[in-house]
């Protein structure tokens, strides 16, 4: 039985598929017994961003007092 030339091409293109197949679901499973430590982190992102725009916030509402203090200057 001789095999052409192409046929070992397909041959290790099957081979590999197979094999990217096995590791990304292998990967997959990873990732979703990760999801639980993910969602906390998501969490305390949130709060974060949130304390952030509060602080954002009191800077922009000083900031339009001096802006407008100063155009009442002039």
């Amino acid at each position: 039985m001789d095999i052409p030339w192409y046929g070992y091409i397909a041959i290790v293109v099957g081979i590999g598929w197979a094999a990217m197949v096995i590791i990304g679901s292998l990967g997959w499973s990873r990732s979703k017994n990760g999801s639980a430590k993910s969602n906390d982190v998501m969490e305390q992102n949130i709060a974060t961003n949130k304390a952030v725009l509060a602080k954002l916030d009191s800077i922009e509402s000083r900031l339009g007092v001096v802006e407008k203090t100063l155009t009442d200057i002039q």
